[in-house]
């Protein structure tokens, strides 16, 4: 996923819109050869699309696209970037206008906008022969879709709760452990609030707010069938609970504006001892933050403790010209060797077994622990084909209900009846 910034669906959302609706904006992007192409000697090129946060992790991607000529000289992988924001509602153009990339770069959370326009790969992961068990099994889930694998995963991971160890120490609060409970975290949060600083920083985003529901109340946002479930009165309850972090405990800084990186700067700013993030993003804040790091699962609640994850990963266009080529091109890039790569750099907690130990060697003390126990109650985030315009909806009218001038069951059950299908 997303490197340094938290990859909330809602970042995206602001901008996003369903592929129906995008094909009428027609599409000129300048995507020239988009599909790929083959010449007379049978080389072929095979464009692919990836989001970018800046020249880093553009060379850290090419460099990927490279190792697939260096494997099979006939495949030449020509990389286009953009920024996150931007990414998907481009994507979904290209897609519905037929002009879309071979490989295209899919966060799971996303999949149901665009897999209409991707190649189903069961047939060809099994006739490349591509070995499916050293991935994590819940980031497969995450880019699949009614039985259906639409992407290969390159990263994964359960949503935790990190905190400022040097925070904890200053005021006296012991850091957390594993199986500690919403009580202890509720109390935690009233001692820490002190001196002009924060418990905690809560967000409506989607994968910052919808694991301390799930903890809460046992219920994710979206039903197995694949309806929106907002009207949920469980989920609700759960959703006021976390909003009166904000505006009625005074435990979480009150809200301002539609920025979905607050909670994440008020973490790394030590004005806030704690926020809900993923793995993908834990080595940056480490580098960035001037403070002992640590991690522990989503606190506990009545059923135990639960958490979200969420990934990202590669797929092929509809209007790719080769996806032979294409697929063997994303076995390279997911290759062991390959993700081990992006691990070592701090990009990407692996979607492969294999290749995880070297983002365990730059992790600090007591991740890898932190990531196995809240892996193992970790459910794949289920969206709905317009998630964008639920999450953008969730951001607009979720600040003023976290800031206590309305309430989270309105606004649910507001959004629920803009955005059901």
């Amino acid at each position: 996923m997303k490197h340094s910034i938290p990859r909330s669906l809602a970042v995206l959302a602001a901008a996003g819109l369903s592929i129906s609706a995008l094909a009428a904006c027609g599409s000129n992007d300048g995507s020239g050869n988009a599909g790929g192409s083959t010449d007379a000697d049978g080389n072929v090129t095979v464009d692919w699309s990836m989001w970018s946060g800046g020249t880093a992790e553009k060379d850290a991607w090419q460099a990927a696209a490279d190792a697939v000529h260096t494997a099979n000289p006939k495949i030449t992988v020509k990389l286009e970037t953009t920024s996150f924001d931007d990414y998907f509602t481009k994507m979904g153009t290209r897609i519905a206008s037929g002009s879309a990339p071979c490989i295209v770069s899919v966060q799971s959370l996303r999949l149901g906008a665009l897999k209409d326009g991707m190649l189903p790969l069961d047939d060809l992961i099994k006739s490349k022969s591509l070995d499916t068990d050293d991935f994590v099994p819940a980031s497969l889930e995450g880019l699949a879709s009614d039985g259906t694998q639409y992407g290969i995963p390159y990263d994964n991971g359960p949503m935790l709760m990190l905190y400022n160890v040097d925070r904890f120490k200053e005021v006296g609060v012991d850091a957390p452990k594993s199986g500690w409970t919403w009580n202890d975290f509720s109390a935690a949060t009233k001692k820490l609030t002190t001196g002009g600083k924060y418990g905690f920083a809560a967000y409506p985003a989607d994968l910052q707010m919808f694991p301390m529901l799930l903890s809460l109340s046992g219920q994710q946002p979206v039903s197995e069938d694949g309806k929106l479930a907002l009207d949920n009165a469980d989920l609700q309850a759960a959703g006021q609970q976390y909003a009166d972090l904000v505006g009625k405990d005074k435990v979480s800084p009150e809200l301002s504006g539609n920025d979905s990186t607050y909670a994440y700067n008020q973490f790394i700013a030590g004005n806030a001892a704690m926020v809900v993030d993923g793995p993908w993003d834990l080595l940056s804040i480490q580098s960035q933050s001037d403070f002992q790091l640590g991690a522990v699962e989503i606190p506990a609640g009545p059923s135990g403790s639960k958490t979200l994850s969420a990934g990202s990963g590669f797929g092929i266009s509809k209007s790719c010209k080769n996806p032979e080529a294409a697929f063997e091109a994303i076995q390279t890039i997911t290759s062991t060797e390959q993700l081990s790569k992006l691990a070592s750099d701090g990009r990407a907690f692996p979607s492969r077994v294999s290749a995880q130990a070297p983002w365990y060697d730059n992790a600090f003390d007591g991740a890898k622990e932190a990531l196995e126990a809240a892996g193992a109650t970790a459910e794949p985030m289920r969206t709905t084909s317009n998630w964008t315009k639920v999450g953008s909806d969730l951001i607009q009218y979720g600040v003023p209900a976290m800031n206590g001038t309305s309430t989270v069951k309105d606004t649910f059950s507001q959004i629920q009846s803009q955005d059901a299908n």
